[in-house]
């Protein structure tokens, strides 16, 4: 995979984040908490591991190994993980750290070279590519937010059409 073609999707890519924006701007504070089962990830979670791992990504892509205790920060059931849930008190600080992280990991392919896109990243999941890390990015935040969709309409919010890209936060002309 080339740094013209990860541009290309990451266009994309920049549409369906802020669709999702739109999805967190739905919650309410109190919302953040609900998760349908005791042992299923709360709203809260989902949002700081799909942004997180961005972040994580976006800090970490030209090392050659990512260290667990750093992934970890997105994983919530970790204790890292926890120590950054307890930071997204507000739906405003879940949108603030969504940007954030979106845009760290813009910025981290807009910066990184070919070589280095075409280099390993040794992850506590295995060896990729560079390049991977943007796909894994783009993948994580469809499966994840196609449950915070399901919380959503379990909480009985109105939530934005999967594909209103020309209303989503972010994108309007």
């Amino acid at each position: 995979m080339n740094k013209q073609a990860l541009l290309g999707q990451r266009g994309y890519f920049q549409m369906v984040h802020g669709v999702t924006l739109k999805l967190i701007a739905a919650f309410s504070d109190a919302d953040l908490d609900f998760r349908p089962k005791p042992e299923m990830r709360s709203v809260r979670d989902l949002f700081l591991h799909i942004y997180g791992m961005e972040k994580t990504w976006a800090a970490n892509i030209r090392q050659p190994k990512l260290e667990a205790a750093e992934e970890n920060k997105a994983i919530p059931e970790s204790e890292e993980g926890k120590g950054e849930a307890a930071k997204l008190k507000t739906v405003a600080d879940v949108l603030a750290f969504a940007k954030e992280s979106h845009q760290a990991l813009d910025q981290a392919l807009e910066t990184i070279s070919e070589e280095e896109l075409a280099g390993n990243l040794e992850t506590p999941f295995g060896t990729f590519p560079r390049w991977q890390m943007f796909a894994f990015a783009y993948d994580e935040h469809w499966h994840h937010r196609g449950q915070i969709y399901t919380y959503a309409r379990l909480l009985g919010k109105d939530v934005p059409m999967l594909y209103d890209y020309d209303n989503a936060i972010g994108t309007a002309a």
